[in-house]
């Protein structure tokens, strides 16, 4: 490609040397003669070639360069219309021919000097092999006229862009050429050209990807080309190209339609690192495209036979190292000493499918030694490789040579004497269809020694391996196999078939026997290590029903085991089983462990289990037999292993442990001294037995100790269906003496199964699992409660007595009192347990007795609600409440989801210092207006979401008659009416009405005509107070009057109290 555009160069300056002979004739011309020396320049380019001449400019001078004539040419361009498309293929930005002065008055031309600048050359090739470019006529129409003679003692070229491209070879040559200075001379049919160039190779890319990028280039060149024989010849050329000289040498004859053969050859050094990419499949370029070495390669380049804009020509290169060097960034490969003659050949059909590469020598030094390879890769589509490697070395130089990519070594030693056949395995990720007799297959044996590597594919890192590797073929044998994976430091001796094959997804299955004995082993990390690469191979099986779940244990499928393990510890995603030794037999359809024993959860666990693999066709039901004895145990795992549902594939990989006991039928004994539960509570001494028979769980007894010095006996029975809790039935009896009512609850609702499935996804974990069992509907219980203390939130009481019956979606309190602020209190009610959004609606009413208002009010203070404090009321309340709330997750009341009724009877009530009455009778005075003193009371509320609503309320103090209406928001927020008698306030016995109340006498004339104020005030405000008359508080009775009526009709509120009737 090269010499070919070369002469299209030197014929570029034949024309314009052409054009040089036409300007002497009009040496002294005007307009005219510039227009005549320019209508014989196009004659001379029309005779010459059929491209499109664009316009340009001529201009003549005798004093740029005197005393030389000069003639200078811009703009001049040639357009290529092949093909019905038009594409530049020339653009000269100026053109100066000097002319000598004394040779044209003598009659002769002569072109001393050309110098070109600012010049694009290009040519382009599409898709399809369509060519544009810059040529001269049909060969019948150039071939009869003798070429030009002429001489240019100096051609000099400046800011040159050599741009070609060829989408069909997809190939592309682009090169600037900075500074030119050349010699050129046709005579007798003969073009000789010689000279330096120096600039830049932008670009050279061929089929096998990119050679050269961007890299200054320093040129000589020798060249002649024979018109007569259409041939041409490059000797004693060469060019520096990363810092070495290459020689070039060659020749190309010129063919019809556009062809060249090509005789050429490339000698020289260049750098190891640019060479070694060139000369690997595309599957492997990749592996030392990082590389890095301060080593040269000599090669030997050499190409032959026909070219063309769609042939190829048959090229061939040698590549010879002595004492290479080679690194990789991750310092995981390198060769620190490589002697090698390798050779390359694209083969007779000039295709990667026929392309050849033969290590002829490769010799591989270490400081522990040499290692010899011979290797023959044959077809760069799909690598087969034929090859032997003996010898020794270090790991890291045979991370280079051996399955690069899927390793990185860092230490230790190989002693290697195996044979090769078969197909490259393909890069990590990748899939490549193939027959299972194409997979590479090695003989012979190789011997590690304190390997150390990484296998990035898994992310794990191997350590202190030793191991004699016996080969053949797909069966390997295992000696001596020691070492460490990711920490889990294991020793071993098996027997293992198809185990390459398998890891990097050849094969659908792999057979390992043996003997297994680890320190720790971790379940998470050890199913991804086993897992086959890729499933590249699949494996014809007949469709069909599944009775039981997908295996879930730590053995992917494919991995056949028969072998003795023992293990420290096991590593399960949430536990670990320590000191477990077991024969685990693993195959198609069932894995076993027999003589199992182990330490879970520091319990201790003897017995044997079977479940079916994940291959399984009409699988047999998994069985277990286990005693276990544990000494502090999490409820949550007991939960796991005995009641919790499969656990679909999309979601984490469950234990194996867990899931085996899902699915199996038999029976466990089970004694635990600390059982903790998930609202952070523990029960002990707990002794229980499981008996599992098909889809029903019974547990006989189970007997505890709970904290608070509680006391527990349970029975319960259960039925799954499709693996999941249907249905259960406990009774339970509790005694305490100091109980938390909320954090019963709690620990109660966490007794159930996770059922992550139905749990919206949004779902905080704090509130899904917590209210699972009561919200689910699949437990009814029977739930009796006694407590000398109790408390709940910031309420606190003695003599607690509770009975409750759940049932699906519902817990019925049938009986719940206790002794509470100073009084009775009594309550019944319903709790639906299906929760919605998280909140568990209530209805409940309520009997109090007998309550001392400062301790009721010491209640708000300690809810931060803004009312009285518990300093500023006295007396007591007799009530009866109609409730209805919603619990929150942790199965708390909040007053904004609160509505409620109640009929209240307030006796001795006394208020002091209250700033609002104060500021109201501030005229009173201080004395008067600090302890206001009540008869007795009996009025109705509604609460409505935070905000009390007082219809009416009629006090009778020591200060004057009082008519109170209107809301008060809990926040503070108030708008009350209050009718009041200023006369009584200023003029009244204030003694004697105080007397009068405390001996409970009646008013004896209750004032009628009383004065208004409206009372208001916003959340953590100041009180506001107006006058306002009777029309004003009549129409504000009438709306409180609506607002309940609406509160009513609303909300299911029942005024009757019927529940506690």
């Amino acid at each position: 490609m090269l010499l070919k555009h070369f002469r299209r160069a030197a014929l570029l300056a034949l024309l314009l040397g052409a054009v040089g002979s036409g300007l002497v004739l009009l040496l002294l011309g005007t307009h005219s003669g510039r227009q005549q020396l320019e209508q014989q320049l196009r004659e001379q380019l029309r005779q010459s070639t059929d491209l499109v001449v664009s316009p340009y400019e001529v201009r003549l001078s005798t004093w740029q360069d005197f005393p030389h004539f000069t003639a200078t040419v811009r703009g001049f361009a040639l357009t290529d219309t092949a093909h019905g498309r038009a594409r530049q293929v020339l653009q000269v930005g100026r053109a100066d021919l000097r002319l000598q002065v004394l040779a044209l008055l003598r009659g002769r031309v002569q072109v001393r000097r050309l110098h070109l600048s600012d010049v694009v050359l290009s040519s382009y090739v599409d898709s399809v092999g369509r060519r544009w470019g810059v040529h001269g006529r049909r060969p019948d129409a150039a071939e009869t006229a003798d070429p030009v003679p002429f001489e240019l003692k100096t051609l000099r070229l400046s800011n040159v862009r050599l741009q070609f491209r060829n989408d069909y070879k997809r190939s592309a040559f682009t090169a600037i050429i900075a500074d030119a200075r050349l010699s050129a001379r046709q005579a007798d049919g003969l073009l000789q050209v010689q000279g330096q160039l120096a600039g830049t190779m932008e670009l050279l890319r061929a089929r096998r990807g990119t050679m050269v990028a961007r890299q200054p280039v320093r040129a000589w060149v020798r060249y002649r080309y024979n018109h007569s024989r259409r041939q041409g010849t490059i000797w004693q050329s060469g060019l520096t190209l990363h810092g070495d000289t290459l020689h070039v040498a060659g020749t190309h004859t010129a063919g019809r339609l556009g062809s060249n053969s090509l005789q050429f050859s490339v000698r020289g050094k260049q750098p190891l690192s640019r060479v070694l990419p060139t000369m690997l499949p595309h599957s492997l370029r990749a592996y030392v495209a990082a590389a890095r070495s301060p080593s040269k390669a000599f090669i030997n380049y050499q190409m032959q036979g026909t070219v063309g804009p769609t042939v190829w020509p048959r090229s061939i290169t040698r590549l010879q190292l002595r004492n290479a060097q080679i690194t990789w960034p991750d310092s995981a490969r390198r060769i620190r000493r490589w002697n090698m003659l390798a050779v390359l050949d694209n083969g007779a059909a000039h295709h990667p499918r026929t392309t050849t590469l033969r290590l002829q020598q490769c010799r591989i030094f270490s400081s522990v030694g040499e290692l010899d390879v011979q290797l023959t890769m044959r077809d760069f589509r799909r690598p087969y490789v034929v090859g032997r490697m003996r010898g020794r070395t270090d790991l890291p130089a045979l991370a280079a040579l051996v399955a690069p990519g899927f390793w990185q070594a860092h230490s230790g030693s190989a002693e290697l004497d195996i044979a090769l056949r078969g197909l490259l395995p393909p890069p990590p990720g990748q899939i490549s269809p193939r027959h299972a007799a194409e997979n590479l297959q090695a003989r012979g044996k190789v011997v590690l020694h304190n390997a150390a590597f990484r296998l990035p594919d898994r992310n794990a890192e191997v350590r202190n391996l030793n191991v004699h590797l016996g080969m053949q073929d797909s069966v390997w044998q295992l000696n001596n196999l020691a070492g460490e994976v990711d920490g889990m430091r294991f020793r071993a001796t098996a027997t293992a078939t198809h185990l390459l094959d398998y890891f990097t997804g050849l094969a659908p299955a792999t057979h390992v026997k043996g003997r297994f004995a680890v320190e720790e082993l971790r379940t998470a990390r050890l199913r991804r290590l086993l897992q086959p690469a890729a499933p590249r191979v699949a494996e014809a099986r007949p469709a069909a029903p599944r009775t039981t779940p997908a295996d879930t244990s730590l053995i992917p499928p494919g991995l056949r085991l028969n072998i003795e393990l023992s293990c420290q510890r096991l590593v399960l995603p949430t536990d670990t089983v320590s000191d477990m030794a077991a024969a685990v037999q693993h195959d198609s359809r069932r894995t076993s462990l027999s003589n199992l024993t182990a330490r879970v959860w520091g319990g201790k666990v003897r017995g044997q289990a079977s479940w079916p693999a994940a291959e399984a066709v009409n699988p047999a039901p998994a069985n277990f037999r286990l005693d276990v004895g544990f000494g502090t145990l999490s409820y949550q795992r007991m939960v796991h292993l005995l009641t919790a549902k499969h656990k679909r594939r999309t979601a984490a990989q469950p234990t194996a442990l867990s899931e085996m006991l899902l699915e199996a039928n038999g029976q466990a004994n089970c004694q635990i001294e600390t059982l903790r539960l998930p609202a952070n509570g523990q029960v002990k001494n707990l002794r229980l037995r499981v008996l599992k028979t098909g889809t029903s769980l019974r547990m006989p007894y189970l007997l505890f100790s709970a904290s608070g010095g509680g006391v527990g006996r349970a029975t319960a029975t259960a039925r799954l269906a499709s693996g999941k809790l249907a249905a259960a039935n406990a009774n339970l009896d509790l005694r305490y003496r100091t109980l938390d009512v909320q954090r019963l609850l709690l620990q109660l609702a966490s007794l159930a199964p996770d059922d992550e499935e139905e749990a919206p996804s949004t779902a905080k974990p704090g509130g899904n699992g917590t209210s699972r069992m009561l919200t689910d509907g699949r437990l009814s219980a029977r739930l009796r409660v006694r407590a000398d203390q109790v408390q709940y939130g910031v309420l606190t009481g003695s003599n607690f007595r509770a009975l409750s019956t759940l049932q699906p979606g519902t817990a019925r309190l049938e009986e719940c009192a206790l002794n509470a602020f100073g009084g009775f209190f009594r309550l019944r009610g319903r709790l639906q347990t299906t929760a919605v959004r998280g909140l568990h609606p209530l209805h409940a009413q309520l009997d109090l007795r007998n309550i001392a208002l400062p301790q009721l009010f010491r209640l708000a203070d300690a809810l931060q609600f803004d009312v009285l404090g518990s300093h500023n009321i006295k007396g007591t309340l007799h009530c009866n409440a109609d409730v209805h709330t919603t619990l929150d997750a942790n199965f708390l009341p909040a007053a904004g989801r609160t509505v409620g009724y109640t009929r209240a009877d307030i006796n001795n009530l006394e208020l002091l210092n209250v700033a609002a009455l104060e500021q109201a009778f501030k005229l009173a005075g201080a004395r008067r207006t600090s302890h206001l003193v009540f008869e007795p009371v009996s009025s109705r509320f509604f609460f409505d979401r935070g905000t009390v609503l007082i219809p009416s309320l009629h006090l009778n103090s020591n200060l004057t008659d009082l008519d109170v209406s209107g809301f008060y928001n809990l926040s503070g927020q108030a708008n009350l009416y209050l009718g009041l008698s200023p006369f009584q306030a200023l003029l009244g016995n204030n003694t004697k009405r105080v007397d009068r109340i405390l001996r409970d006498e009646p008013a004896r004339r209750p004032t009628r005509n009383l004065t208004f104020v409206n009372l208001r005030r916003g959340p953590r405000g100041r009180n506001n107070l107006r006058l306002f008359k009777g029309q004003e508080k009549r129409a504000q009775q009438a709306l409180l009057r609506q607002q309940c009526r609406q509160l009513l009709l609303a909300q299911p509120l029942d005024t009757t109290l019927r529940l506690l009737q």
